[in-house]
């Protein structure tokens, strides 16, 4: 689409042939212990990684992302929400609601809070639900076809699995109340440069 784009990865190599047939500059850099060392982008896109980071480093991180941004530049984040439907009902049956995978997971009020104390403000906070309509059991041609609740009716009907049959009951209530989707949705943009911290090192 015409657009000079640098992608930042701790384990780049698995992905490199993929960045190299799409033009796609690859940088090497663990978030967590680094800086960026990019200067004057128009946009970062940090989809689903602040719970891979340990929460000490977060602002270290959103720090080095404000500076690799030109002033006015916009960030489009994306992470998991804590407080949705199904993170809830893991935790009143008296299961570990975070996803194995993950460090730590965010309320909105957290993420907009870490936000605002890195230099950037809202511009546009939502839930999506597009996790709550995909994460099922469908084959990669069911997976096509849904668009919308009666897809997922039909879905649950053609194989009513658990978890196929779970999601179906709890689509209307997400849609009704937007908090209980499963993503946060942050655009924020640039407004002062993040102070400066010393950040301490563990280990």
């Amino acid at each position: 689409m015409g657009y000079d784009v640098t992608a930042v990865d701790v384990e780049p190599e698995p992905y490199m042939p993929i960045a190299e047939r799409c033009g796609v500059k690859v940088v090497k850099r663990d978030l967590e212990r680094e800086r960026l060392d990019i200067r004057g982008a128009d946009c970062a896109v940090f989809t689903e990684v602040i719970e891979h980071l340990h929460y000490y480093y977060v602002p270290h991180v959103l720090s080095e992302i404000n500076k690799s941004l030109k002033p006015g530049g916009y960030l489009i984040l994306t992470t998991p929400n804590i407080a949705s439907l199904f993170r809830r009902l893991r935790l009143i049956l008296g299961k570990q609601p975070i996803y194995r995978y993950h460090v730590r997971e965010y309320t909105t009020p957290e993420v907009l809070t870490m936000l605002e104390e890195a230099g950037f403000k809202p511009v546009e906070f939502y839930y999506s639900a597009v996790n709550d309509l995909t994460y099922v059991d469908a084959e990669p041609e069911d997976y096509k076809r849904l668009r919308g609740y009666a897809d997922l009716l039909k879905l649950a009907i053609k194989k009513p699995t658990k978890l196929n049959l779970l999601r179906a009951a709890a689509y209307p209530l997400v849609k009704l109340i937007p908090s209980l989707r499963m993503p946060i949705v942050a655009i924020s943009q640039k407004y002062s440069e993040p102070a400066p911290t010393a950040t301490e090192r563990w280990g």
